[in-house]
């Protein structure tokens, strides 16, 4: 258990240092002298467990406490004061604080104390592993292993058919491996700051987003409010995701209302940032027959023969507002969009060169085929626009110039091991920031751009006919061939040996 020790006494500190190092093996990861000082430590090493006074120095431990929840930093602590006023007790109840111990302490109420807290972080950790595993089971495997988990489920969630469960899908927009951990894992972290019980968090299986379950939800009036406006919130300005939620009674047709949570996500596309989907408002979605506008596609074709581009930028907009801004459903927007799209590049790369055959064209038409919003749709149609709208010879997936930056990295580097900590230190920006505006700018995260070029790449070496697989896996910086073949088969389809052979014919 790890633990940062907060206390402003020099006596009293160096008394509870003497019994951790003396009657325990526990790891004291950081001591302060206050409160501000206690929240920097928590930050930095996110401990266990935090050991306080409350009466300190420029902050005090309950306004610690408070801020660190304000955070969403899960940690559960002990109190010390010399105060026993029931007010304190009472606050400190609400901030997750396990005991509140007077001062001066006596050693084995204190050692009582530390191994209640532990067992209590052990415990919190096994249920949900626990729970979470039977949970995978359920949703992933067959109906006789459904049945064969349904009553250990039961038991383990301590449900009947009385219980309301709430159902919180989250399905990053980004389908990094990744993004989707470090969503999971503030998710649970900010459950835990708001003291929320009977909860379990868990990945859906494909990449198809991770899953919120709390039970016994029916007196929490205010868990979606909370939900919608701290947590979800709070998720969104890690990456742009989407949620949709729903609620039922009992286990009965549990996998039935995770299908619906999964199908109402194709409305999230029409709808506002931050909006979490329900029955209720997927029902009320009306859309309306789009045609495809064949006059702004011939017209635009005309002036882009011409070189009229202040023209093409205005019958650009006109098709956005047209066909993007428009209420039709999400996969016409995108294949009217695709097609307009792949209609233009052709007709500018027969004016002017070969835009069309650019190799960052693949990323933006890919980003607009796979996107899940509005907003997405049209930045990535901008550059498109931008593009043809110029006499530019080339078409760029990004005009951010750090994220530029960092693909012309990954071009000169691919051969040899690189991580998105690297690119984020020759960038002087944190690997959490350089990774959200990767993924925002590109459509994908920094890995997955990576393997992407890099099987790009192996495509042209193993057409050109002179290098064997193990060796164009070792050129693209692949020095495992059994994981080149998974990522390569994983994205094109096919193995390595499999397009060569079929693109040789």
């Amino acid at each position: 258990m790890k633990i940062i020790v907060v206390e402003d006494e020099p006596k009293s500190r160096e008394g509870i240092l003497n019994i951790l190092a003396r009657d325990t093996e526990y790891e004291v990861a950081a001591v302060c002298g206050n409160g501000k000082e206690g929240l920097e430590a928590v930050r930095k090493y996110r401990p266990d467990l935090v050991i306080s006074d409350i009466k300190m120095p420029v902050m005090g431990g309950l306004e610690m406490l408070e801020k660190i929840l304000e955070e969403g930093i899960a940690v559960q602590a002990v109190l010390l004061t010399g105060y026993s006023e029931f007010e304190y007790a009472r606050r400190a109840l609400k901030l997750q604080v396990v005991e509140y111990v007077l001062k001066p302490l006596e050693v084995d109420d204190f050692l009582e104390v530390l191994h209640k807290a532990e067992g209590n972080i052990e415990k919190n950790r096994v249920e949900k592993v626990s729970a979470e595993q039977l949970l995978w089971t359920y949703f992933t495997g067959t109906d006789i292993d459904r049945q064969q988990a349904e009553p250990i489920l039961r038991e383990t969630l301590q449900v009947d058919d009385r219980t309301q469960i709430s159902l919180f899908l989250i399905y990053p927009c980004s389908l990094a491996n990744e993004t989707g951990s470090e969503l999971q894992k503030h998710t649970t972290e900010l459950l835990d700051s708001f003291c929320m019980e009977n909860y379990y968090v868990m990945p859906l299986p494909r990449q198809q987003g991770f899953l919120v379950m709390l039970t016994d939800t029916e007196r929490n009036k205010n868990l979606f409010k909370i939900f919608k406006t701290r947590i979800y919130h709070s998720l969104c300005q890690i990456t742009e995701c989407h949620c949709s939620y729903g609620t039922l009674y009992g286990l009965t047709g549990l996998n039935e209302k995770l299908e619906e949570l999964k199908d109402m996500m194709q409305y999230a596309f029409s709808l506002p940032d931050e909006t979490i989907l329900s029955r209720e408002l997927v029902e009320s979605a009306v859309y309306r027959e789009l045609e495809y506008p064949d006059y702004l596609e011939q017209s635009i074709y005309r002036e882009i023969r011409s070189g009229r581009y202040d023209k093409v930028r205005m019958i650009g907009e006109q098709f956005a507002r047209y066909v993007i801004d428009s209420e039709g459903r999400p996969a016409c927007i995108r294949e009217y969009v695709l097609r307009f799209a792949a209609g233009i590049l052709r007709v500018a790369g027969e004016t002017r060169g070969s835009l069309e055959a650019v190799d960052d064209t693949s990323y933006i038409m890919e980003n607009i085929a796979r996107s899940t919003s509005k907003r997405e749709v049209r930045y990535q149609f901008e550059k498109i626009m931008n593009a043809v709208a110029s006499s530019r010879d080339t078409l760029d997936i990004t005009e951010n110039g750090m994220i530029l930056n960092v693909i012309d990295f990954i071009r000169s580097n691919y051969q040899r091991d690189i991580t998105l900590s690297e690119a984020a230190e020759g960038c002087c920006v944190t690997p959490e920031y350089l990774s959200r505006i990767f993924c925002r700018e590109t459509g994908v995260n920094f890995t997955s751009f990576l393997q992407n070029f890099r099987v790009s790449t192996a495509k042209r070496l193993l057409l050109s006919g002179n290098y064997k697989v193990y060796e164009v896996a070792e050129m693209v910086g692949f020095h495992d061939q059994k994981y080149f073949v998974k990522v390569f088969k994983k994205l094109c389809g096919v193995t390595p040996s499999e397009y060569k052979r079929e693109n040789a014919k």
